[in-house]
């Protein structure tokens, strides 16, 4: 399961791992990828599946702030970790054209200039899932920003297209992109279309270079932010990021099941031609954790999350000072049909 449309990395990392990590199962099993959205009904659907190991989702952040959403029927303390495969990477990126009175985060500090602007599926500031800690990083540095609601599904396939289409936003916060970005849009690096704008790495993470230019913008918590700004802008920033690519299953699949399924995870991420395949396939640099490390590791995140959901949601009411409620209907890929027939 898959809570994204076609066509984002989330997707594409779920359609390799369909076709090649059965051989590492017992039984070589056909694997089938279904899309649903909104992810929050994705993980619905997981979590109230049979616990038998034959349903299981590749899921593009730990799901955390998911679970606090109107809606949520998962606690991510209790589903059923298989492993994860990347994580503790994120940034901000800018869309030149648009934004080219900056440089990198700190060119913004107390700007008048154009606002960054960036989409999230929250109608309300209360209701401001991952995309909080950008709300309040521009609060706390004074950088020009709006939040703008997009209706409806809205993943890394959305985001993609809007840029493209110089529609609506003009930057975009992600987690494990910067890798893959070389391989979904060759050159938009390179020739400057898009530009570094500010690393959201967990502190102490470089992102380096990914082939086409070097993320020479530094960690946002390293070099701007204070000792009590580090420790909330973690709180909010690990939940969504720490485990960037991971797979789940719902809670009580059986202790043999799960630990074939962990075991053949582990043994598929450190086949060389698997990983590599895979790596390629995403643009994604591989990570890995096995499944029991990875499932105390949610545990603990998820619980320091909840232990610190007063300070966040402090920072979902710095955030709302920067979102603005403007209802949006994402743009949908020209019809090739309808095309071909004009």
């Amino acid at each position: 399961m898959v809570g994204f449309n076609p066509g984002g990395d989330t997707d594409a990392q779920a359609r390799y791992m369909a076709q090649a990590w059965p051989k590492f199962i017992p039984g070589n099993p056909r694997i089938l990828v279904t899309n649903l959205t909104p992810v929050v009904v994705e993980r619905n659907f997981v979590w109230n599946s049979a616990p038998d190991g034959l349903t299981l989702s590749v899921d593009a952040t730990p799901g955390i702030y998911d679970m606090v959403e109107d809606g949520a029927q998962f606690d991510m303390r209790e589903v059923t970790m298989i492993g994860v495969t990347s994580g503790k990477e994120g940034l901000w990126v800018r869309r030149a054209n648009s934004t080219e009175a900056y440089d990198c985060i700190d060119s913004a500090f107390n700007s008048t200039g154009p606002a960054l602007t960036i989409g999230a599926p929250a109608p309300t500031p209360d209701r401001l899932g991952a995309p909080v800690v950008v709300g309040w990083l521009a609060d706390e540095l004074n950088v020009p920003l709006r939040i703008l609601n997009i209706s409806g599904a809205f993943g890394s396939a959305q985001q993609y297209l809007m840029l493209e289409q110089g529609v609506v936003i003009n930057s975009w916060v992600s987690g494990p992109l910067w890798g893959q970005l070389p391989r979904t849009r060759p050159g938009w690096i390179r020739d400057g279309f898009l530009r570094p704008f500010a690393d959201l790495s967990m502190p102490g993470f470089d992102l380096g270079d990914n082939g086409e230019a070097d993320f020479h913008c530094p960690n946002v918590a390293d070099a701007y932010l204070d000792e009590e700004q580090t420790e909330l802008y973690t709180a909010m920033r690990e939940p969504e990021i720490y485990a960037a690519k991971n797979i789940v299953g719902p809670p009580g699949i059986p202790a043999g099941v799960t630990a074939a399924l962990r075991d053949s995870l582990a043994d598929a991420m450190a086949d060389e031609e698997f990983a590599k395949g895979m790596a390629q396939t995403t643009g994604i640099p591989n990570r890995f954790t096995d499944g029991a490390a990875a499932q105390q590791e949610m545990f603990d995140t998820t619980q320091r999350f909840l232990d610190n959901k007063d300070w966040i949601d402090a920072g979902r009411s710095a955030a709302g000072r920067s979102m603005r409620l403007c209802p949006l209907t994402p743009p949908r890929a020209p019809d090739a049909r309808r095309r071909s027939s004009r």
